[in-house]
């Protein structure tokens, strides 16, 4: 899932709680949260404040289309949180928090705010929370590389290139990661080709992967 980021001071530790568990984040400061907003198409939009900004949590809603707004505060003020929901925010937490809870409280909240999708014998799922890749009843497993990797293809239909899966899994290393990723999609394919998917995963010479057959994530 897609998740905007936006803070008065961002939290590595989180940042990379959310890129370990699969989630494509697009992370701004708050000051930028205007651009960073405009026609976006974002699942989720987390705003980590130091305290509540009624004026910030405004605009961010108006401007947020079907994403669903989150709100994570310093101040464990009760009256703030209770604020932050009145104000329209589906959800509003406060420091400090698990990331095991905050992750399986968006799940809810997907499962909440997605249409239900049919996972017939023909579809292709992923599973992000059961390291399972899928088709029907049938399934293969996945390691957390091959899942994060699947599942930043599965979010962003169309090319991807090498550069953002790397920046993704593994952050700004200056040393490329190429062969790891290569090697990534080669056990990858033979795990598709297994679920009659040989070639549902394609390389794009000089650019990066893209994926011909949908794999819907599957949220369980």
């Amino acid at each position: 899932m897609s998740l905007l980021y936006l803070a008065d001071v961002a939290d590595p530790t989180l940042l990379r709680a959310f890129a370990d568990s699969g989630w494509v984040v697009h992370a701004a400061t708050t000051d930028e949260a205007d651009w960073a907003l405009e026609g976006s198409d974002f699942r989720f939009v987390l705003l980590d404040l130091k305290a509540l900004r009624p004026d910030l949590l405004k605009r961010c809603l108006d401007a947020s289309g079907s994403a669903v707004v989150l709100v994570l505060l310093g101040d464990p003020d009760r009256q703030a949180r209770i604020e932050a929901l009145r104000a329209g925010a589906e959800l509003c937490l406060s420091r400090p928090l698990a990331f095991v809870e905050l992750q399986a409280r968006l799940n809810a909240l997907s499962r909440e705010f997605s249409p239900a999708v049919n996972m017939g014998e023909s579809l292709l799922w992923l599973s992000p929370t059961r390291l399972l890749l899928g088709r029907g009843t049938r399934h293969q497993a996945v390691t957390v590389s091959e899942q994060r990797l699947l599942a930043i293809l599965a979010r962003n239909p169309g090319a991807v290139s090498r550069d953002l899966i790397e920046q993704h899994l593994w952050g700004s290393a200056q040393e490329s990661r190429s062969a790891l990723i290569e090697r990534h999609v080669c056990n990858l394919r033979r795990k598709l080709a297994v679920l009659d998917a040989p070639n549902a995963l394609q390389t794009l010479r000089g650019f990066g992967y893209s994926l011909r057959e949908t794999v819907h994530l599957r949220m369980d």
